[in-house]
């Protein structure tokens, strides 16, 4: 899904048709340069717009875990476009260029042009906490969950997919002189966390599990200038 407003071939040949008209006249007495500049200065898009990122960190004093938010939002311009392969070339306010691949479900690929801009909005939720075994959760297997929804047919191109993975590891050590918690995870892979001050961790124990839930959305708008 890609954006980007068309400048069509019959709006282009019927710019060069006045261009050349004009060079067949006799030069008026005023020169219409200024006028022309005046068009095309008009013609112009606006710059593109600064990316924006938030982050933001929540909570319980003295429980271990918490949630973490972070949001991006980018607007690119479409640089090319390849119907066949369906792919897009994009380019950020930055000049940095990014390939994008477009599945078959997005069914209004066939209206991106160059020209269009895209605007991305990315946002990743990553809530953590240690599993008393009661809890419903505690039942849940690890993995990914995926959910899409995509514009109407003929509408402007446009969509958001929302991906959802709970991973879960076990608390191997626990070290109260430096605070910090080891934890193995279901590939055997080790990794030490930084344990927060108002944390008591005599609540914790080795042999645990934790949990990561980690909440991915990427949202695409297609707009035409």
């Amino acid at each position: 899904m890609k954006c980007s407003p068309q400048l069509t071939t019959g709006a282009l040949t019927l710019l060069l048709a006045f261009g050349l008209g004009a060079c067949a006249k006799t030069a008026p007495a005023e020169s219409p340069e200024p006028a022309a500049e005046a068009a095309a200065s008009e013609a112009q898009p606006e710059p593109l717009a600064e990316p924006v990122a938030n982050e933001e960190q929540y909570f319980v004093e003295g429980v271990a875990g918490g949630a973490m938010i972070k949001t991006l939002e980018i607007e690119a311009e479409v640089v090319s476009v390849n119907q066949e392969q369906r792919e897009a070339v994009l380019r950020d306010k930055a000049g940095n260029e990014t390939t994008v691949k477009v599945g078959k479900e997005a069914r209004n690929f066939y209206q991106v042009q160059p020209g269009d801009r895209v605007m991305v909005a990315m946002a990743r939720e990553l809530v953590i906490y240690v599993e008393d075994g009661k809890s419903a959760e505690a039942e849940q297997q690890d993995g990914t969950a995926v959910a899409a929804g995509r514009a109407e047919e003929g509408a402007t191109p446009g969509g958001a997919v929302i991906a959802t993975t709970k991973i879960t590891a076990k608390i191997k050590a626990l070290d109260t002189k430096v605070r910090t918690a080891t934890l193995v995870f279901a590939d055997g892979k080790e990794e030490t966390f930084e344990v927060r001050p108002d944390v008591d961790m005599s609540q914790y124990k080795a042999g645990q599990s934790v949990v990561f839930l980690i909440t991915d959305l990427l949202a695409l708008e297609v707009k035409k200038l």
